[in-house]
């Protein structure tokens, strides 16, 4: 059977991250319903310099031979490879826009991609503030689509009851957690995830009772462990570093409140927030900065609480009152983020539908 779309991504597993979630599961889910072609790489970013033009005389030929008619980019930075796949060849072109890869300050990177992302037929954007950095980069607001990110629910189940996974933290630990509140934070150590500023300037304002177990590293990490030093916070706050998928799971499911403290950092935005969603799956509820696409990540009073970011009082007040159902949680992240529904509503925007 003819292919009916080709997927070209530069993030997929076993790398980690938000995007290779993201396209392992689109992948995943047309594949249930489709007959796909993919170009992928799976390798640290270093392979760029050979992946993209492989990836370009890779498609072509595929096009050239008649054998797909539809390529959908999972990232930004490859909308020029798409450009240059329209130019040559009667193809239609889509891409998923996620922030960074709209919104990076490189000034050459800036004259590039957003030009080449307007020549594309259809721009998917993971959340309402993701199409408007599109639009106001001049991407027609009438090839802007907003679609959601989606989570998968069944890569998130733990057989274990939470009283048992948090059993086993606490042996992880060393430390008793009867009576304790667990914060938990999950990504990648960056300034605009604003862990540093949460353990600077609200965890020395929360009594010994909550604890902060922070998962991910990267160019915070030195800066967040001082921090944890200076405030004699050692026995608070617990850096985990990088850990299995499964072990995550499990603080998912050990944990009181997901904590995504978001700072304003020119240039760099949080498009979605993934972490969020596949906190709500297991009825974590979250705690967010209230900006950028965490506004689309968290029903606000539902699935949690938004609050505004940099609010020292909002985010303690928050903590301390959290009274969100887990259950209920649990139904509305599924029913509202499920990839089944995310992926329908991509088949309509690219037009297969009815194939």
């Amino acid at each position: 059977m003819k292919p009916e779309i080709l997927f070209i991504t530069r993030n997929y597993p076993p790398q980690v991250g938000g995007i290779e979630t993201y396209s392992y599961e689109l992948i995943r889910s047309f594949e249930e319903h489709h007959t796909v072609l993919k170009i992928i790489l799976g390798k640290p970013k270093k392979h760029l310099v050979w992946f993209i033009p492989y990836a370009f005389f890779k498609a072509f030929q595929q096009i050239k031979r008649g054998n797909v008619r539809r390529v959908h980019l999972c990232d930004g930075l490859l909308s020029p490879l798409g450009m240059l796949l329209k130019w040559f060849l009667p193809v239609r072109v889509s891409v998923t826009i996620h922030g960074l890869d709209i919104t990076y300050g490189n000034s050459l990177y800036q004259s590039v991609v957003p030009r080449c992302t307007a020549r594309l037929d259809k721009v998917i954007c993971v959340s309402n503030h993701t199409q408007m950095e599109c639009i106001q980069r001049g991407i027609p607001a009438d090839k802007c689509l907003v679609i959601l990110n989606g989570v998968n629910s069944a890569g998130l189940e733990i057989l274990q009851p939470r009283d048992e996974c948090r059993f086993d933290l606490e042996r992880r630990l060393g430390v008793a957690l009867q009576g304790k509140t667990i914060l938990l934070t999950v990504g990648r150590l960056v300034p605009r995830k604003g862990v540093a500023w949460f353990v600077k300037e609200v965890m020395p304002h929360l009594d010994g009772s909550y604890l902060y177990l922070v998962v991910g590293d990267g160019p915070e990490s030195k800066l967040i462990s001082s921090l944890v030093r200076q405030f004699r916070l050692e026995a608070r706050v617990f850096l985990m570093g990088r850990i299995t998928e499964r072990n995550r799971n499990r603080l998912f499911h050990s944990s009181d409140v997901f904590i995504m403290p978001n700072v304003q950092i020119d240039g760099d935005v949080e498009g979605f927030g993934i972490a969020a969603i596949e906190a709500g799956v297991c009825g974590l509820p979250v705690i967010a900065s209230d900006m950028q696409g965490l506004r689309d990540a968290v029903l606000d009073g539902r699935t949690g609480f938004l609050v505004q970011a940099g609010e020292v009082q909002g985010f303690i007040d928050r903590i301390r009152k959290m009274d969100l159902d887990r259950d209920d949680i649990r139904s509305l992240t599924i029913e509202t983020f499920d990839w089944q529904k995310i992926v329908q509503r991509y088949r309509q925007a690219l037009g297969l539908c009815g194939s």
